[in-house]
């Protein structure tokens, strides 16, 4: 294991979870409290800034147009986000209950694993991983990434312990991290990207490390070893499509670290991916299996007559920065979806450009600002959104991230898994939406990274 001197920020403070299989681990026990309900995390996840109010409304152009930016903050959460959030909270913990810090079997298994390729040390047989991984896949701009970001907020990403009902407990534990597969699907690029996060962490010098090794096998062992001394909970790892763009057998390695992480470091992992992820996936359905070990969950595009997309353009109407903010019709309903084919993001983008474009000229969203911006500022996202709009799978096809394939269909069977239909055109209308009081923004603090005092030594056993 690895030991820092503590602070204030990042000494651990320990709790009783009210679970008997969680009952007696430092690591668990370090962690924030669990939600007592599911709806908790939706709660937890949304993030809603002050809202404008009608003397912001009456103020200077440039200052309204500066304000506004804070409509990027938003968080509305969806009902799938529950999934997710829920999978995360079991995954994290869970993945320690096989590595208490008394266990002789983990105390084998950290010392066979921090001695490979040293020694000929066995890797204990009576241990069993207790990790676990959680597959998301959505088209772009569904608020993945920010769903994973949004239910990270609450955990520190690094724990120092001391010692735990008077006994000797000197080591860290790294709650989470998270990681991007490089543009090139590279199993060397996202080794190094993971050893920059713990050094940027820790002030540690793995990547140098790193670097030093002459091969890939290496370097993808010593990210296991490093995961298992750091006692890594729940590791994060994003933009897993770009692995279609892998050399050789680039993508296969990848995926073999993933579940190598998940059995033998025992770091549980969510993986996050577009559709585009479908091929990838399908050449290994082992590591599929592992990756999607505790669920899978797929987001998809608001359709019309969906009660979330009524809640979408409400929460986000509330910021509205014209002068005039004019009734929710149904015309401005209709036309806001027609231009973002129910994706959260193109709907985002396209309410914050038709204000912009209003503040100083019309002083007010209609129908019309939304077509306006269509046409041009979001133009060349136009084939995209109208092959969502039209449900037509032969237009979809055209884009590998919005569609899945029979065969990924099939995969998803396999596992137990059923696949969303695609978002087909729906004509339900919603009646008028008068304007009403906002609910009122759930708290959220932002973790600030602690620092404190480092003293590094090789992943070695529990005292």
């Amino acid at each position: 294991m690895i030991e820092i001197e503590p602070d204030e920020f990042t000494a651990a403070n320990y709790q009783a979870t009210g679970v008997s299989r969680f009952k007696g681990n430092p690591f668990i026990e370090a962690l924030p409290q669990l939600e007592d309900r599911k709806l908790d995390f939706l709660e937890a996840l949304a993030h809603y800034p002050e809202m404008p109010t009608a003397a912001t409304r009456k103020s200077g152009e440039m200052i309204r147009l500066m304000e506004m930016n804070q409509i990027n903050d938003i968080v509305v959460p969806f009902a799938e986000y529950e999934q997710t959030a829920v999978a995360m909270a079991n995954m994290l913990r869970d993945s320690y209950v096989a590595r208490h810090p008394d266990s002789p079997s983990d105390r084998r298994r950290r010392h066979a694993l921090a001695t490979q390729g040293r020694s000929q040390m066995p890797f204990p047989s009576d241990w069993r991983t207790s990790g676990s991984g959680h597959l998301l896949i959505a088209i772009s701009g569904m608020g993945k990434t920010t769903l994973a970001k949004a239910f990270l907020l609450r955990y520190q990403q690094l724990i120092v312990h001391q010692s735990y009902c008077g006994k000797a407990l000197r080591c860290v534990q790294v709650p989470h991290l998270s990681l991007r597969v490089p543009h090139d699907g590279t199993l060397r690029g996202l080794c190094l990207q993971f050893f920059d996060v713990v050094d940027r962490l820790l002030g540690t010098e793995f990547r140098k490390e790193a670097l030093a090794l002459r091969s890939i096998a290496p370097m993808a062992l010593q990210m296991t070893k490093v995961a298992s001394a750091l006692s890594l909970g729940l590791l994060v790892i994003d933009e897993l499509q770009n692995l279609r763009y892998a050399m050789g057998k680039n993508a296969e390695y990848v995926l073999n670290l993933i579940s190598d992480l998940i059995e033998h470091a025992g770091t549980s992992v969510l993986t996050i991916a577009t559709p585009a992820v479908q091929p990838v996936i399908e050449g290994s359905i082992r590591n599929g299996r592992k990756m999607a070990s505790a669920g899978q969950t797929v987001l998809r595009p608001m359709t019309l007559g969906d009660p979330q997309w009524k809640l979408f353009c409400e929460t986000y109407w509330d910021y509205t920065y014209t002068k005039r903010k004019p009734r929710l019709s149904k015309e401005i309903l209709k036309a806001w979806h027609r231009v973002s084919a129910g994706n959260s993001a193109f709907a985002a983008t396209a309410f914050g450009l038709a204000q912009r474009h209003a503040i100083g000229t019309t002083e007010c969203i209609d129908e019309a600002a939304f077509f306006r911006v269509a046409e041009k500022e979001m133009a060349f996202l136009q084939p995209a959104i109208e092959a969502l709009n039209s449900g037509n799978p032969s237009k979809l096809r055209q884009f590998d991230d919005l569609v899945f394939s029979e065969r990924f269909r099939a995969l998803r069977s396999q596992l137990g898994v059923a696949t969303p239909p695609i978002n087909e055109p729906v004509d339900d209308e919603f009646d008028d939406i008068p304007e009403e009081e906002a609910p009122e923004p759930a708290a959220r603090s932002r973790q600030t990274r602690p620092s404190g005092n480092l003293k590094t030594e090789e992943p070695r056993e529990l005292n």
